[in-house]
């Protein structure tokens, strides 16, 4: 029998862009931007592979998050930097963070990030996700795997925030911009290597196109929860495209565990349009992750529609209804307030 989740989630969301919060002066001369966003939905969730066929979950605060940010003139086109944003997680009662970090930006050579940040590999594509943040977000497919062949177990090691980056930004030329990272973790129980990743991305986005292309490398021992000390990595394309009101996207990801037969090696694909019309706009997606390497009849195919209304530049209602469909072997799920994946083995 195949797992198969149904949602419908009616929300709604107050943005509230940097710009358009007010600036306040430190002591020390620099500007510190308040920025943010509240952004709350109710998800009623129909999971056929459990005997509870529904789940609500009210009120659920999704990605909600207040950050600050500053610089600093230091002369000769060179500023210091730094961000801290927090997000709100009322499941849990507590405040986790989001990008936050200092780091220097000279006008002619771009910045240097040190902190925690989204991995070049997230940033990539982040502009196609037409569902960010809600209940049918890409990332139910993109960058998603399984870890686990006995119980299906999924997990996101690509498209993330990682803790411990020092990044490389580059102006933006004519549209065209690159960014470089690379994170670090502990030593494994065993003393053994550093367990370490980089990511890269290149992309350009003026008037109407959109493009891009991403690569992200984990290697050392144990890395991902392998048992082997067998490098994993993934690569991914994004395209986008703007005609009047209306926009379509594709993003296309592999990813690569360097063991023969791995359930972490698949290839997947998300597709999208949006078409505005007065104060609405109508979404639509569909992505599908084939079977791993593991031919466990592991893959997933899902879709989703949504309304949403503006009533102004920064606060809008939607609702969505989307569906997954896993194979027997798989487990991928939708994205919920505590942003995991609410899904279990198909079967």
């Amino acid at each position: 029998m195949q797992q198969k989740l149904l949602s419908l989630a009616i929300a709604g969301a107050l943005a509230i862009p940097g710009a358009a919060m007010a600036d306040v002066q430190s002591k020390s001369g620099g500007d510190i931007t308040i920025y943010g966003k509240m952004h709350a939905s109710y998800d009623v969730v129909d999971n056929s592979a459990t005997d509870d066929d529904t789940d609500d979950n009210t009120a659920a605060f999704r990605n909600t998050r207040l950050g600050f940010k500053g610089a600093e003139d230091l002369g000769n086109g060179l500023k210091g930097i730094w961000q801290v944003e927090t997000q709100i997680n009322t499941a849990d009662d507590n405040m986790d963070l989001r990008n936050t970090y200092v780091g220097l930006e000279g006008d002619s050579w771009g910045k240097i990030l040190f902190g925690m940040h989204d991995t070049p590999y997230k940033a990539a594509t982040a502009k196609l996700d037409l569902f960010s943040d809600t209940i049918a977000d890409y990332n139910n497919i993109i960058g998603a795997h399984i870890v686990n062949s006995n119980t299906g177990l999924m997990a996101s090691n690509f498209n993330e925030r990682e803790n411990q980056i020092v990044g490389y930004v580059t102006p933006n030329f004519s549209g065209f911009q690159g960014a470089v990272a690379r994170e670090s973790w502990q030593t494994d129980e065993a003393g053994n290597d550093e367990i370490e990743a980089w990511s890269v991305m290149g992309k350009y986005d003026q008037g109407p196109f959109f493009a891009s292309l991403a690569y992200e490398l984990h290697r050392g021992a144990g890395v991902d929860g392998a048992t082997a000390a067998a490098e994993i990595d993934a690569w991914k394309v994004g395209l986008g495209y703007s005609f009047g009101d209306s926009k379509v996207g594709f993003v296309y990801e592999d990813i690569n565990h360097d063991l023969d037969d791995s359930t972490r090696s698949r290839d997947a694909f998300w597709g999208s349009f949006a078409h505005k019309f007065g104060a609405n706009e109508l979404k639509l997606a569909y992505g599908k992750a084939d079977e791993s390497e593991a031919d466990n009849d592991d893959g997933a195919d899902t879709w989703a529609i949504g309304l949403d209304h503006n009533f102004s530049k920064r606060t809008k209602v939607y609702a969505i209804y989307t569906h997954m469909d896993n194979d027997a072997g798989a487990a991928y799920g939708l994205y919920t307030a505590n942003n995991n994946g609410s899904g279990a083995t198909g079967g």
